[in-house]
Parts: C-alpha cells; sequence; structure tokens
C-alpha cells in the first residue's frame, strides 16, 4: 500500500512538474513581449534622416524617416501624422502610407531595424493664391545618409538622385500640383540577414522546449510503468 502511494506521489509530482514549465515557459515570452514594448522610446532610433523642404517666398516644410529598435513596418511609437495644412500660401510634405488615419499621412516614419531593402513615398504639395509656378528645393545632410549604412540610398524623382553624392534635388512646380518621390534605400546583395536570424533564433527556442517537453514525458511514462 505504501509503495502504491510512493508510486502515486511521484506521478502526481511528475505531472505537477510538467505543468509548471509549461505554464512558466508561457509566462517567460509574455515577460519578454512587455519588456520589449516598455523599452520603446527616441533612445532606440539608430538613424534618421530629415529632407528639409523650402521654394520662394520663404515657404517651408520637412519630413524624417529612419529606423529604430523597437519601430514596425507598420503603424508604432515612432510615427507621427502630418498635421492639417496652414493658411494659404503654404508648402507641405508628407510620407503616404497604407494605414488607417491620421497615421496614412505622416511627418516622420521609422520602420523596424534589418538589412532589407526599403522605400518611403514622399508627396509634396505647394499652394498659392496665384496659379504662378515656385522652384522647390529637397535637402538633406550627407553625413544622415552614411549613417543608415545602405550601400545605394536613392531618391526616385523620376530621375534616379544618389543621395550619398548629392544633398539636394530642385524642381519646378505648379500651383495645386501634388509631387510624387520614392526614397528608396537598398544593400547591394538582400540577404534578409535580420529576417534569418530573427526565424533561426525562434525555431531553436522552440526546438529546446519541444526537447525539454519530450524530456519529461518521456520519464514520466517510464515511471509508470
Amino acid at each position: 500500500m505504501k509503495n502504491k502511494l510512493k508510486l502515486r506521489l511521484k506521478k502526481d509530482f511528475t505531472i505537477l512538474i510538467l505543468f509548471i514549465l509549461s505554464y512558466s515557459t508561457i509566462l517567460t515570452f509574455s515577460y519578454i513581449g512587455i519588456i520589449q514594448n516598455s523599452k520603446a522610446s527616441y533612445e532606440d532610433i539608430i538613424w534618421s534622416l530629415t529632407f528639409n523642404i523650402e521654394c520662394e517666398n520663404n515657404l517651408k516644410d520637412n519630413v524624417v524617416l529612419g529606423e529604430a529598435i523597437n519601430a514596425s513596418n507598420g503603424k508604432d511609437i515612432y510615427d507621427m501624422p502630418k498635421p492639417p495644412p496652414p493658411q494659404i500660401p503654404y508648402l507641405k510634405a508628407w510620407f503616404t502610407t497604407d494605414l488607417e488615419e491620421p497615421y496614412n499621412i505622416l511627418w516622420e516614419d521609422y520602420r523596424t531595424l534589418s538589412e532589407d531593402n526599403k522605400t518611403w513615398n514622399l508627396t509634396i504639395l505647394w499652394v498659392s493664391e496665384n496659379s504662378s509656378t515656385t522652384n522647390i528645393t529637397i535637402a538633406w545632410e550627407i553625413s544622415e545618409v552614411l549613417a543608415s549604412g545602405y550601400d545605394l540610398v536613392y531618391l526616385y524623382t523620376p530621375d534616379i538622385v544618389d543621395m550619398k553624392i548629392n544633398n539636394n534635388y530642385q524642381f519646378i512646380s505648379s500651383n495645386y500640383e501634388p509631387h510624387n518621390f520614392q526614397i528608396i534605400l537598398q544593400n547591394k546583395e538582400l540577404n534578409g540577414t535580420s529576417s534569418d536570424t530573427n526565424n533561426i533564433s525562434s525555431t531553436l527556442i522552440i526546438g529546446f522546449i519541444i526537447v525539454i517537453v519530450i524530456i519529461i514525458i518521456a520519464v514520466y511514462i517510464k515511471k509508470r510503468k
């Protein structure tokens, strides 16, 4: 009778250990997610690139793009919607996205930190009380471009402007005429290192957990015999 009781206690203890390990694993992953989200701040911005847009009559605007540790390629705390335009005349620049309003028009747009190619869609609009034209200049700091770490950084206008060599681009705009540009960042060899590394790490963690669970179940079954 005592032997049966001891055997039953061992079985119950094994089940309890299995439950505790499983529950601890769930809590651990949940805690990691909470910590990552709570640490998201502007201190995590790795690099940023400011575009200063200016035209005649001293009208100015700017937009900012970049990458941050805890940013995503969707909506995140780093993204800043563009406010409504001021009174006429004005010059307005923004990044166009497929996010819900008001995040479909962004003043600042940060993406996830990776080596993947990225594209930002930039729109510039000049509105005046007359129907004349104006010269618009898009300017940037080459040092900020180099800080991105990408091999190729282009402004498509649709002409291709190498932003690592040139620090501005000028064009003529008519009144109420939106101009669309693309800022494209590329590496010469698209390797998706960041995504692959994350996938490998996740696979190793899951594999380790599975092995531990299998060992515990095997021990449990052996003790039942």
